[in-house]
């Protein structure tokens, strides 16, 4: 501890010093105001504090102390430990520790004569009401969306989890943000291995500020070449309860309302909260037709250049007929107005994200039809083709947690198949079925149970089993090919 960074007895010197360190800055609040005769000041942040809770809390029951010749150590100990002002109270030695908890929303009381202060918790920055997760929207699941404030978010997952043995781990992130990071996990379930390795992670991060949950995951997976990520993201409570309760650990970032969850495995982009809410065959049936919509989307461009281009002997003579006939009128190859065709169709997506809301699905929508009839009655592009484009992105749109993923092996089985073939299509197929396999999260397998094959997570995995039926959840850390270490023991007891 350096003694340059610790307050002074002297209440102007310890004023002057922070708002040098905040450079004078317009948003830096100082009142000062006098305790049983003892000089204080309370400093806080505009904006980061609530000024009504805080008079209520902090600045009446200060007014209301009366001792007889007071000193110093008393106004410190009173603020410090017999009064209660807050849930949460901190003493401060330090500028630093000042400058921070101001930066977290407190309230900081420096005192005259005393070369402490304490920091009294009074946050009351603007956050949204709890609003329904737009990106996992579901039918029967929760309406409520993990928050922008990491309180809000934490008090969500501990109303589903009311134990114990959930635990929330805080940590700092950012040189100049100093964000504030949440481990949230649940005892005995989550490896300590599995901790360390995610707070070592975490502790790598070289980033000047945090503001998006990308800003982490790249820390966190180990796998930089790998078309998959081994790390999730969920805007859902239930979603992440349900993760830590097999056994992995998930990261709330402050001001972010999307939480990291690792590791991750592929079959899980299959799965939805509603699942549970209808009959198990049913769940079954739907899992299946997204897995079918995954391929859909990923191979039938490919195969429809490969088969019109190399191996017309795959389709009906109808069918080749009328490909043959399309496609006559196009001026260019096959393979390009389907690259054309991709890209105009990413570009109309894009723009449907990117524009308000309320116009956005429209603008969209027209786009598409318009330019589409227009190609095809122009003779810029062949009807079937357009056809197979909407089908495909029909069935993107199943699975919008691999879009990345889904549009470059799109292109990829586009360019290989007008190239090569069946051939090509299959040559990628066999480099993705690699690299895929050999991609691991946290020393757990990215294709587990599949590979390597567990039976029991399997059948959960591609058949949903009855709830009445189904035994103790497994850990992701005990499925077959996993290096972790077993689950950790708890500590009770």
């Amino acid at each position: 501890m350096e003694r340059s960074d610790c307050l002074s007895q002297r209440l102007e010197a310890n004023i002057a010093r922070i708002r040098a360190e905040f450079g004078g800055s317009a948003d830096l609040n100082v009142v000062k105001t006098e305790v049983s005769g003892v000089r204080c000041a309370v400093l806080t942040l505009e904006g980061m504090v609530k000024s009504g809770d805080l008079a209520k809390m902090l600045f009446e029951p200060m007014m209301s102390y009366e001792k007889k010749n007071a000193s110093p150590r008393d106004v410190f100990k009173y603020l410090a430990a017999e009064g209660i002002f807050s849930t949460e109270a901190k003493i401060l030695n330090l500028y630093s520790e000042v400058c921070e908890k101001l930066c977290s929303g407190f309230a900081a009381v420096l005192i005259h004569g005393c070369e402490r202060g304490v920091a009294i918790s009074a946050q009351g920055y603007a956050v949204r009401s709890l609003e329904d997760p737009d990106s996992e929207p579901d039918v029967k699941g929760t309406r409520e969306g993990l928050s922008d404030s990491l309180r809000t978010s934490m008090s969500l997952i501990r109303r589903r989890v009311k134990n114990p043995k959930l635990r929330f781990e805080f940590l700092k992130a950012g040189r100049l943000s100093n964000t504030d990071l949440c481990l949230v996990y649940i005892e005995g379930r989550t490896p300590k291995a599995l901790r360390d390795k995610t707070k070592k992670a975490l502790g790598r991060i070289k980033s000047d500020i945090i503001l998006t949950s990308g800003n982490i995951i790249p820390y966190l997976s180990d796998n930089g070449g790998s078309v998959f990520s081994g790390v999730s993201t969920t805007e859902r409570p239930d979603v992440l309860c349900s993760k830590i309760n097999e056994g992995r650990i998930a990261v709330l970032i402050d001001g972010v309302p999307f939480a990291a969850v690792c590791p991750s495995l592929f079959i899980e982009n299959f799965q939805t909260v509603d699942d549970s809410a209808e009959k198990a065959y049913f769940a079954t049936y739907q899992r299946w037709i997204r897995l079918f919509a995954f391929f859909i989307s990923t191979l039938l461009p490919g195969l429809y250049v490969a088969a019109a281009v190399f191996h017309p002997e795959v389709l009906s003579r109808s069918l080749l007929l009328n490909l043959l006939a399309s496609e006559e009128r196009t001026p260019y190859p096959l393979m390009a107005e389907m690259i054309i065709v991709i890209v105009m169709f990413e570009i109309l997506r894009e723009a449907g994200i990117r524009l308000p809301r309320a116009i956005g699905g429209a603008v969209s929508i027209v786009g598409g039809l318009v330019i589409g009839d227009a190609a095809v009655t122009s003779g810029l592009i062949s009807a079937p083709l357009l056809i197979i484009i909407g089908i495909t992105a029909t069935s993107a749109f199943v699975i919008p947690s691999l879009n990345p993923q889904m549009t470059l092996l799109r292109i990829l089985n586009v360019l290989l198949g007008g190239w090569l073939g069946f051939f090509g299509i299959a040559l990628l197929w066999t480099v993705v079925l690699v690299n895929t396999c050999v991609t691991d999260s946290f020393a757990v397998p990215y294709t587990a149970p599949l590979t390597p094959f567990t039976l029991s997570a399997v059948k959960d995995a591609l058949m949903k089993t009855s709830d009445k039926n189904r035994p103790r959840e497994d850990t992701v850390e005990s499925l077959n090919g996993s290096d972790a270490p077993g689950k950790e023991q708890s500590d009770a007891g």
